[in-house]
């Protein structure tokens, strides 16, 4: 379990930055919190720190499309969670950002000591959303479902076949124009979410789509 120390709160409201921020250092040991108010912003401070933990990430900013930027932070940054922080408390935004790589949902409306939750709910790399629309996310996120496309993300989609093909981490590395740590971040992550310790049983998940591999 990783501890979420490092946070970038992202939210064009100074009034929520503050609150959340107030909660989080009530909760967290020595945060380093940094505020952001722009989808541009957000992308700045991201190329300018390493290893930040957490977002809390506005479902709407100035700057940019906020589906379009989980996706591109989760490909890039994989072991960042981030948590959606939204005034849209119905559930079918919670579950477009689910499906698009968002790690938890939570809405504005909520007490704030709901946010100290999330974060230890993502601390041991499961998803956060509140339970007052938790059953229909998840029911309509595929959960059931153990076809690979609604198991693994479009990236890690993209890497397990690369890895069929027989490609090593720097191979696909230089394929994707990605780190080779951020490679093998990638193929750590596949096989948690597929249960498989070995590469052989990666190729066969692909070869048989994982829905006949699990049976």
């Amino acid at each position: 379990m990783k501890k979420i120390t490092k946070i970038i709160l992202a939210d064009d409201h100074d009034v929520v930055k503050h609150g959340v921020e107030s909660i989080l250092r009530q909760t967290i040991s020595g945060p380093e919190i940094i505020k952001v108010s722009s989808v541009n912003e957000l992308r700045n401070q991201m190329l300018c720190h390493e290893d930040i933990h957490l977002i809390i990430l506005d479902i709407k900013m100035p700057g940019g499309n906020t589906v379009e930027t989980v996706k591109n932070i989760k490909a890039n940054y994989p072991e960042t969670k981030i948590l959606m922080y939204s005034a849209y408390e119905e559930p079918q935004y919670a579950i477009n950002f689910i499906r698009n790589g968002a790690d938890g949902y939570l809405g504005k409306s909520q007490p704030l000591q709901k946010i100290a939750l999330a974060i230890k709910v993502l601390e041991n790399d499961k998803r956060f959303v509140d339970e007052n629309i938790e059953d229909e996310v998840f029911n309509n996120n595929g959960a059931n479902d153990l076809s690979l496309s609604n198991i693994l993300s479009h990236r890690e989609f993209q890497i397990l076949a690369l890895l069929a093909e027989g490609k090593s981490n720097i191979d696909i590395s230089g394929e994707l124009n990605l780190q080779k740590s951020t490679v093998s971040t990638y193929k750590k992550r596949i096989m948690q979410k597929l249960n498989i310790n070995n590469n052989i049983g990666l190729v066969d998940a692909y070869r048989t789509g994982f829905n006949n591999f699990v049976d």
